[in-house]
Protein backbone atom coordinates (compact mmCIF):
# COMPACT_ATOMS: atom_id res chain seq x y z
CA UNK A 1 0.00 0.00 0.00
CA UNK A 2 2.87 2.53 0.76
CA UNK A 3 4.28 1.55 -2.65
CA UNK A 4 1.04 2.33 -4.49
CA UNK A 5 0.58 5.69 -2.47
CA UNK A 6 3.55 7.27 -2.80
CA UNK A 7 3.82 6.22 -6.84
CA UNK A 8 0.65 8.04 -7.07
CA UNK A 9 2.04 11.43 -5.22
CA UNK A 10 5.28 11.18 -7.47
CA UNK A 11 2.65 11.14 -10.70
CA UNK A 12 0.64 14.08 -9.34
CA UNK A 13 3.63 16.32 -8.16
CA UNK A 14 5.26 15.60 -11.68
CA UNK A 15 2.55 16.87 -13.25
CA UNK A 16 2.34 20.06 -10.97
CA UNK A 17 6.18 20.63 -11.78
CA UNK A 18 5.61 20.94 -14.92
CA UNK A 19 3.36 24.11 -14.36
CA UNK A 20 5.78 25.64 -12.01
CA UNK A 21 8.50 25.31 -14.25
CA UNK A 22 6.98 26.95 -17.56
CA UNK A 23 5.43 29.39 -15.63
CA UNK A 24 8.19 30.57 -13.31
CA UNK A 25 11.14 30.59 -16.53
CA UNK A 26 8.51 32.97 -18.35
CA UNK A 27 7.49 35.18 -15.23
CA UNK A 28 11.40 35.49 -13.82
CA UNK A 29 13.05 35.92 -17.20
CA UNK A 30 10.94 38.12 -19.00
CA UNK A 31 8.38 39.77 -16.51
CA UNK A 32 7.34 42.52 -18.84
CA UNK A 33 4.89 40.20 -20.63
CA UNK A 34 2.04 40.99 -21.61
CA UNK A 35 0.43 37.94 -21.51
CA UNK A 36 1.25 37.10 -18.26
CA UNK A 37 0.09 40.81 -16.65
CA UNK A 38 -3.08 40.55 -18.91
CA UNK A 39 -4.47 43.13 -21.53
CA UNK A 40 -2.98 46.42 -21.96
CA UNK A 41 -4.56 49.28 -23.73
CA UNK A 42 -4.24 49.21 -27.55
CA UNK A 43 -1.57 51.65 -28.73
CA UNK A 44 -0.62 52.68 -32.58
CA UNK A 45 3.11 52.20 -32.89
CA UNK A 46 4.90 53.08 -35.48
CA UNK A 47 3.53 53.85 -38.75
CA UNK A 48 0.08 53.64 -40.23
CA UNK A 49 1.61 50.55 -42.55
CA UNK A 50 2.85 48.80 -39.75
CA UNK A 51 -0.43 46.68 -38.70
CA UNK A 52 -0.13 43.77 -35.98
CA UNK A 53 -1.98 40.51 -36.23
CA UNK A 54 -5.57 40.74 -35.70
CA UNK A 55 -6.70 41.15 -32.23
CA UNK A 56 -2.97 41.05 -30.82
CA UNK A 57 -2.27 44.64 -29.82
CA UNK A 58 0.68 46.49 -31.26
CA UNK A 59 2.87 46.53 -27.91
CA UNK A 60 2.22 42.76 -27.41
CA UNK A 61 3.44 42.00 -31.06
CA UNK A 62 6.50 44.45 -30.05
CA UNK A 63 7.05 42.56 -27.25
CA UNK A 64 6.31 38.81 -28.44
CA UNK A 65 9.06 39.54 -30.88
CA UNK A 66 11.43 40.72 -28.88
CA UNK A 67 15.16 39.24 -29.32
CA UNK A 68 16.04 37.42 -25.63
CA UNK A 69 19.41 35.20 -26.75
CA UNK A 70 21.99 36.01 -29.33
CA UNK A 71 24.40 32.94 -30.50
CA UNK A 72 26.67 34.39 -33.46
CA UNK A 73 23.98 36.14 -36.24
CA UNK A 74 21.45 33.88 -34.81
CA UNK A 75 18.74 35.06 -32.47
CA UNK A 76 16.26 33.51 -30.27
CA UNK A 77 12.94 35.19 -29.59
CA UNK A 78 10.44 35.42 -26.85
CA UNK A 79 8.15 34.02 -29.18
CA UNK A 80 10.52 31.19 -30.17
CA UNK A 81 10.76 30.27 -26.25
CA UNK A 82 7.28 30.48 -25.74
CA UNK A 83 6.59 27.95 -28.56
CA UNK A 84 8.91 25.83 -27.56
CA UNK A 85 7.54 25.61 -24.07
CA UNK A 86 3.91 25.19 -25.51
CA UNK A 87 5.63 21.82 -27.86
CA UNK A 88 7.28 20.79 -24.90
CA UNK A 89 4.74 20.96 -21.42
CA UNK A 90 1.86 22.71 -23.25
CA UNK A 91 -1.04 19.26 -23.63
CA UNK A 92 0.50 18.17 -20.08
CA UNK A 93 -0.06 21.78 -18.28
CA UNK A 94 -3.38 22.22 -20.06
CA UNK A 95 -4.80 18.73 -18.69
CA UNK A 96 -3.33 19.56 -15.19
CA UNK A 97 -5.32 22.54 -15.42
CA UNK A 98 -8.43 21.28 -16.93
CA UNK A 99 -8.62 18.29 -13.90
CA UNK A 100 -7.93 20.87 -10.91
CA UNK A 101 -10.71 22.62 -11.94
CA UNK A 102 -13.31 19.74 -13.07
CA UNK A 103 -12.16 18.59 -9.73
CA UNK A 104 -13.35 21.75 -7.58
CA UNK A 105 -16.80 21.76 -9.44
CA UNK A 106 -17.53 17.95 -8.52
CA UNK A 107 -15.93 18.79 -4.89
CA UNK A 108 -18.70 21.45 -4.72
CA UNK A 109 -21.57 19.77 -6.13
CA UNK A 110 -20.79 16.67 -4.13
CA UNK A 111 -20.17 18.36 -0.79
CA UNK A 112 -17.02 17.09 -0.31
CA UNK A 113 -14.32 18.97 1.71
CA UNK A 114 -10.51 17.92 3.13
CA UNK A 115 -10.69 18.79 7.03
CA UNK A 116 -7.54 20.55 8.58
CA UNK A 117 -7.04 17.34 10.07
CA UNK A 118 -7.01 14.95 7.22
CA UNK A 119 -4.46 17.30 5.12
CA UNK A 120 -1.87 17.77 8.14
CA UNK A 121 -2.63 14.13 8.60
CA UNK A 122 -1.11 13.20 5.63
CA UNK A 123 1.34 15.74 5.69
CA UNK A 124 2.61 14.34 8.37
CA UNK A 125 3.62 10.96 5.88
CA UNK A 126 4.78 12.86 3.65
CA UNK A 127 7.53 14.45 6.06
CA UNK A 128 8.73 11.83 7.76
CA UNK A 129 12.29 11.04 7.41
CA UNK A 130 13.31 14.51 7.07
CA UNK A 131 14.91 16.16 10.08
CA UNK A 132 11.80 19.04 9.84
CA UNK A 133 8.51 20.08 7.99
CA UNK A 134 10.81 23.53 7.03
CA UNK A 135 13.70 20.95 5.61
CA UNK A 136 11.12 18.96 3.81
CA UNK A 137 9.69 22.04 1.99
CA UNK A 138 13.23 23.20 1.31
CA UNK A 139 13.80 19.85 -0.49
CA UNK A 140 10.39 20.23 -2.74
CA UNK A 141 11.53 23.62 -3.34
CA UNK A 142 15.01 22.22 -4.21
CA UNK A 143 14.40 19.32 -6.33
CA UNK A 144 10.89 20.05 -7.84
CA UNK A 145 10.51 23.60 -8.02
CA UNK A 146 7.11 23.84 -5.76
CA UNK A 147 6.74 26.26 -2.78
CA UNK A 148 5.01 25.07 0.29
CA UNK A 149 1.73 26.68 -1.25
CA UNK A 150 1.78 24.48 -4.21
CA UNK A 151 2.64 21.57 -2.21
CA UNK A 152 -0.61 21.73 0.11
CA UNK A 153 -2.84 23.06 -2.79
CA UNK A 154 -1.08 19.66 -4.84
CA UNK A 155 -1.97 17.72 -1.30
CA UNK A 156 -5.81 19.00 -1.38
CA UNK A 157 -6.18 17.99 -4.73
CA UNK A 158 -5.06 14.85 -4.71
CA UNK A 159 -6.93 13.91 -1.66
CA UNK A 160 -10.06 15.58 -3.24
CA UNK A 161 -9.65 12.91 -6.01
CA UNK A 162 -9.02 10.57 -3.85
CA UNK A 163 -12.56 11.04 -2.33
CA UNK A 164 -14.22 11.93 -5.15
CA UNK A 165 -13.39 8.20 -6.29
CA UNK A 166 -13.93 5.92 -3.35
CA UNK A 167 -17.63 7.98 -2.57
CA UNK A 168 -19.47 4.96 -3.54
CA UNK A 169 -17.43 1.99 -2.80
CA UNK A 170 -18.23 0.22 0.27
CA UNK A 171 -15.65 -1.60 2.45
CA UNK A 172 -16.65 -3.77 5.30
CA UNK A 173 -15.36 -3.96 9.34
CA UNK A 174 -14.55 -7.67 8.48
CA UNK A 175 -12.21 -6.72 5.27
CA UNK A 176 -10.43 -4.48 7.04
CA UNK A 177 -9.64 -6.62 9.75
CA UNK A 178 -8.81 -9.67 7.73
CA UNK A 179 -6.17 -7.50 5.57
CA UNK A 180 -4.76 -5.82 8.93
CA UNK A 181 -4.44 -9.61 10.28
CA UNK A 182 -2.76 -10.85 6.85
CA UNK A 183 -0.45 -8.08 6.33
CA UNK A 184 0.92 -6.83 10.09
CA UNK A 185 4.30 -5.89 8.27
CA UNK A 186 2.94 -2.98 6.83
CA UNK A 187 1.99 -1.19 9.94
CA UNK A 188 4.52 -1.91 11.99
CA UNK A 189 7.85 1.25 12.25
CA UNK A 190 10.10 1.08 9.45
CA UNK A 191 12.83 2.89 7.82
CA UNK A 192 13.35 3.70 3.85
CA UNK A 193 15.93 5.73 2.03
CA UNK A 194 16.00 7.24 -0.98
CA UNK A 195 19.09 7.14 -2.91
CA UNK A 196 21.36 7.78 -5.75
CA UNK A 197 23.88 6.44 -6.91
CA UNK A 198 26.78 6.59 -9.75
CA UNK A 199 28.19 3.16 -10.51
CA UNK A 200 31.91 2.93 -12.40
CA UNK A 201 34.35 0.31 -13.55
CA UNK A 202 37.07 0.90 -11.11
CA UNK A 203 37.82 2.56 -7.52
CA UNK A 204 39.67 5.19 -9.01
CA UNK A 205 37.09 6.62 -11.41
CA UNK A 206 34.79 6.56 -8.31
CA UNK A 207 37.51 8.81 -6.63
CA UNK A 208 37.48 11.00 -9.31
CA UNK A 209 33.81 11.41 -8.77
CA UNK A 210 33.60 12.23 -5.70
CA UNK A 211 36.42 14.80 -6.13
CA UNK A 212 34.04 16.77 -8.80
CA UNK A 213 31.46 16.43 -6.17
CA UNK A 214 33.47 17.89 -3.71
CA UNK A 215 34.36 20.97 -6.00
CA UNK A 216 30.51 21.41 -6.20
CA UNK A 217 29.53 19.26 -9.31
CA UNK A 218 26.04 18.21 -9.74
CA UNK A 219 25.10 14.60 -8.75
CA UNK A 220 22.63 13.70 -11.10
CA UNK A 221 24.40 16.02 -14.04
CA UNK A 222 27.40 13.44 -12.98
CA UNK A 223 25.33 10.33 -12.84
CA UNK A 224 24.30 10.63 -16.75
CA UNK A 225 27.67 11.88 -17.38
CA UNK A 226 29.66 8.61 -15.90
CA UNK A 227 27.31 6.03 -14.77
CA UNK A 228 27.59 2.61 -16.04
CA UNK A 229 24.39 1.67 -14.09
CA UNK A 230 21.79 2.39 -18.28
CA UNK A 231 18.92 1.69 -15.95
CA UNK A 232 19.57 4.32 -13.92
CA UNK A 233 22.20 6.82 -15.57
CA UNK A 234 19.29 9.02 -17.43
CA UNK A 235 17.07 9.69 -14.48
CA UNK A 236 20.34 10.93 -12.39
CA UNK A 237 20.85 7.83 -10.81
CA UNK A 238 18.19 7.35 -9.22
CA UNK A 239 17.41 4.51 -7.60
CA UNK A 240 13.81 5.42 -5.62
CA UNK A 241 13.51 4.35 -1.90
CA UNK A 242 14.84 1.03 -0.73
CA UNK A 243 14.43 -0.72 2.51
CA UNK A 244 17.13 -0.11 5.22
CA UNK A 245 17.21 -4.37 5.12
CA UNK A 246 16.41 -4.40 1.44
CA UNK A 247 17.97 -8.01 0.53
CA UNK A 248 18.52 -7.48 -3.04
CA UNK A 249 20.94 -4.25 -2.57
CA UNK A 250 24.36 -4.44 -1.43
CA UNK A 251 24.48 -4.85 2.13
CA UNK A 252 27.79 -2.26 2.74
CA UNK A 253 25.99 0.19 0.65
CA UNK A 254 22.77 0.21 2.60
CA UNK A 255 24.85 0.07 6.12
CA UNK A 256 26.74 2.99 4.62
CA UNK A 257 23.21 5.21 3.49
CA UNK A 258 21.79 4.40 7.14
CA UNK A 259 24.67 6.67 8.83
CA UNK A 260 24.27 9.30 6.15
CA UNK A 261 22.68 12.87 6.71
CA UNK A 262 20.35 13.81 3.78
CA UNK A 263 22.19 14.96 0.89
CA UNK A 264 25.40 13.56 2.00
CA UNK A 265 27.43 11.70 -0.35
CA UNK A 266 30.11 8.29 0.45
CA UNK A 267 32.16 5.96 -1.51
CA UNK A 268 33.41 4.17 -3.36
CA UNK A 269 31.98 0.57 -2.26
CA UNK A 270 32.15 -2.32 -4.23
CA UNK A 271 29.16 -3.81 -5.56
CA UNK A 272 28.40 -6.02 -7.84
CA UNK A 273 29.38 -4.89 -11.24
CA UNK A 274 31.95 -2.16 -10.08
CA UNK A 275 32.09 0.63 -7.57
CA UNK A 276 29.00 2.71 -6.18
CA UNK A 277 28.82 6.75 -4.73
CA UNK A 278 25.68 7.12 -3.15
CA UNK A 279 23.83 10.32 -2.07
CA UNK A 280 20.76 10.05 0.43
CA UNK A 281 18.45 12.08 -1.13
CA UNK A 282 15.82 11.74 1.81
CA UNK A 283 14.92 9.01 4.62
CA UNK A 284 11.26 7.70 5.25
CA UNK A 285 10.58 6.47 8.66
CA UNK A 286 7.02 5.07 8.82
CA UNK A 287 5.34 4.84 12.37
CA UNK A 288 3.32 2.06 13.56
CA UNK A 289 -0.68 3.38 13.54
CA UNK A 290 -3.20 1.75 15.73
CA UNK A 291 -6.91 2.34 16.50
CA UNK A 292 -9.04 4.28 14.35
CA UNK A 293 -6.56 5.83 12.68
CA UNK A 294 -5.55 2.39 11.46
CA UNK A 295 -9.06 1.53 10.32
CA UNK A 296 -9.38 4.58 8.57
CA UNK A 297 -6.43 4.36 6.63
CA UNK A 298 -6.82 0.63 5.75
CA UNK A 299 -10.35 1.19 4.74
CA UNK A 300 -9.29 4.16 2.28
CA UNK A 301 -6.38 2.14 0.33
CA UNK A 302 -8.55 -1.10 0.28
CA UNK A 303 -11.49 1.39 -1.35
CA UNK A 304 -8.49 2.84 -3.63
CA UNK A 305 -7.89 -0.27 -4.71
CA UNK A 306 -11.04 -1.18 -5.91
CA UNK A 307 -11.74 1.68 -7.32
CA UNK A 308 -10.82 2.67 -10.97
CA UNK A 309 -7.48 4.35 -11.61
CA UNK A 310 -7.26 8.40 -10.76
CA UNK A 311 -5.94 8.89 -14.41
CA UNK A 312 -9.48 6.99 -15.11
CA UNK A 313 -11.66 9.44 -12.41
CA UNK A 314 -9.72 12.53 -14.18
CA UNK A 315 -11.05 11.26 -18.24
CA UNK A 316 -14.34 10.96 -16.56
CA UNK A 317 -14.69 14.27 -14.91
CA UNK A 318 -13.14 16.14 -18.05
CA UNK A 319 -15.97 14.65 -19.85
CA UNK A 320 -18.68 15.10 -16.99
CA UNK A 321 -17.87 18.74 -17.17
CA UNK A 322 -17.41 19.27 -21.11
CA UNK A 323 -14.27 20.41 -20.53
CA UNK A 324 -12.70 20.08 -24.07
CA UNK A 325 -9.18 22.12 -25.58
CA UNK A 326 -10.20 25.27 -27.63
CA UNK A 327 -7.65 25.31 -30.65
Amino acid sequence: MRKYEVLRAVVILQAVCMVVLTVVVVIKVFPGNDRLHGPQPQTNVGSEGEQGEPGQHSGEQSDHKRIIAKIGKETISLADLEEQLHKLYGDAVLRTLMVHKVIDMEAEASELSVSAEEQNRELDKMVDGYDSEARFYEVMKEQLGMSKEQVLEDLRYRLLLEKIVIRSIEVSDDEVERYIADHPEEFEARSQLHLQWIMTETAKEANSVLKLLAEGEDFSVLARTYSIDSFTADTGGDLGLIAEDDPFYNREMLEMASRLQIAEMAGPIKVEGGYAVIRLVERQVTTSISGSELYDEVRKQLALEHAESLTDAEDELLEKYDAVKVE
